[in-house]
């Protein structure tokens, strides 16, 4: 009963926010950019390619096409080489 309550007001809280324009940015599988996506972390990746978002942590949405909060993603650095500590933190100056 609670879990039904829950998603019948997560639909209805999505449904208000697209009667707004309000979309989600669209991550997993696309290609790095920085203007949707804030780089959390880079992770190798045998079936993602490099620099693009291998996961998302945090959703990211869109209000008519201007960013209103940036996905937060990890990065793919590509095939590991076999080097110890190839996951590497992006940060940020």
């Amino acid at each position: 009963m609670l879990i039904q309550g829950v998603d019948l007001t997560l639909k209805q809280l999505t449904g208000a926010l697209t009667r707004f324009h309000v979309v989600p940015v669209e991550t997993v599988g696309r290609p790095f950019d920085p203007a949707t996506h804030q780089a959390v972390t880079s992770v190798s990746s045998e079936t993602v390619p490099k620099q693009h978002v291998v996961d998302e942590f945090q959703r990211g949405y869109l209000l008519h096409d201007r960013i209103l909060r940036a996905a937060m993603v990890s990065v793919s650095a590509g095939q590991a080489d076999g080097a110890p500590g190839t996951d590497n933190t992006i940060s940020s100056s």
